[in-house]
């Protein structure tokens, strides 16, 4: 957990305090923003599926961690060492997001490694109400290590990183092993239909997100919200999501549900909805509270799901994080999409229509596995008849 916090911290200075220092300090259009997390979500959800050949073939996933926050540091300072040149930026955005790839899915694997059913997901719990607050922690800390210089919002990662790497010691070399019969036990008949549905609902949630952040302080302003309020009243959905998780790890009766993933997809529909369409502050504000109500169920459920049917193996949490690095994919080029299309003044319509159809793409792919376990469900009633 202390290397969750720490690179939490880390994550959020670094994935947020970049395009900060993009825009401001090397002066990247909002074109050439959306090229760079485009290049970053590739690069992430690549490196997140290659992470789990990289602990098989290391002597222990630790020194995986171990090389990942190393890389991590060098990448970060590099903008601080060469400040006015812009390739070091380049190499920072590239190596972070590979190491950052790397280094979730092993202490992903870390977390729920040697633990099944109610254990695991209580681990799970501390794993998301652990980084969640983190990643707020780091939004904080970032304007006043601006104050010595813009680009230690990134370098921030740096630091941080290094305190991460002392905890790393103390960790045994490799995650708790899975035993199979407590895994078998531990994964209910409807857990590889859940999860398949969850990856399709996981980056789809993401790119909603890519979609909301540009155009919400148009919307807050267009509801008339002003003045010191649309900062807090934007961050209702963080406190929703955090609030989400908080139940979800303190109760017990959600897994194994289709319910679950019912209740994630129509609070990320009916939240995206009340938010681009709302005329009144009440209206948005709900859309807010629903969507970070249905990131936070899409979240942990995805998460248990994958580390349940994947026995918690580091290729479990690889491909958990390979489907968010899809989803900062997808959206940055939804956003290019829409400035291509449009220029800057529609970019913001064509984007969020953009969005519509691939929801609406893939809906099917959330809904198919629900229909293909309840087949299953029938015909093996059908012969116990």
């Amino acid at each position: 957990m202390g290397i969750t916090f720490l690179g939490s911290v880390s994550g959020g200075a670094f994935w947020s305090g970049l395009f900060f220092v993009t825009a401001e300090h090397y002066r990247f259009s909002a074109v050439r923003n959306l090229v760079l997390a485009s290049v970053m979500g590739a690069i992430y959800a690549l490196a997140a599926r290659a992470s789990g050949g990289l602990a098989r073939r290391s002597s222990a996933p630790r020194a995986v961690l171990t090389r990942a926050l190393a890389l991590w540091s060098v990448a970060a300072i590099l903008p601080v060492l060469a400040p006015s040149f812009e390739p070091a930026l380049w190499a920072a955005a590239l190596l972070g997001s590979i190491a950052s790839a790397v280094l979730w899915p092993v202490v992903e694997s870390y977390v729920a490694g040697g633990r099944h059913g109610p254990e695991m997901r209580r681990a799970i719990g501390w794993f998301n109400v652990t980084w969640t607050p983190a990643t707020a922690v780091s939004l904080v800390i970032m304007p006043l290590v601006a104050r010595v210089g813009l680009v230690w919002s990134v370098g921030l990662s740096a630091i941080v990183n290094a305190a991460a790497l002392a905890i790393v010691a103390t960790l045994p070399a490799r995650p708790g092993a899975h035993e199979a019969d407590a895994a078998t036990a531990a994964v209910g008949p409807e857990y590889p239909w859940l999860a398949r549905s969850a990856s399709w609902l996981l980056p789809l949630s993401y790119v909603i997100s890519a979609t909301l952040a540009p155009v919400l302080p148009h919307r807050l302003a267009a509801v008339g919200i002003t003045g010191s309020s649309p900062s807090v009243v934007a961050a209702l959905w963080m406190a929703a999501r955090f609030a989400t998780l908080f139940l979800m790890w303190r109760a017990g009766f959600w897994h194994g549900r289709w319910g679950t993933l019912a209740a994630a997809a129509a609070a990320l529909a009916a939240g995206l909805a009340g938010v681009l369409l709302a005329t009144t502050p009440a209206v948005l504000v709900t859309g807010l509270l629903l969507y970070g109500a249905g990131m936070g169920l899409t979240y942990y459920a995805a998460l248990y799901y994958s580390m349940t049917v994947g026995h918690a193996a580091v290729e479990a949490g690889g491909n958990f994080e390979a489907l968010i690095g899809l989803g900062y994919l997808v959206g940055p080029m939804l956003g290019l999409l829409g400035h291509a299309a449009k220029g800057p003044g529609g970019a913001g319509s064509v984007t969020v229509t953009l969005t519509w159809l691939v929801a609406a793409l893939a809906s099917p792919g959330v809904l198919r596995p629900y229909l293909a376990a309840r087949k299953q469900r029938l015909g093996a009633g059908r012969q116990r008849s």
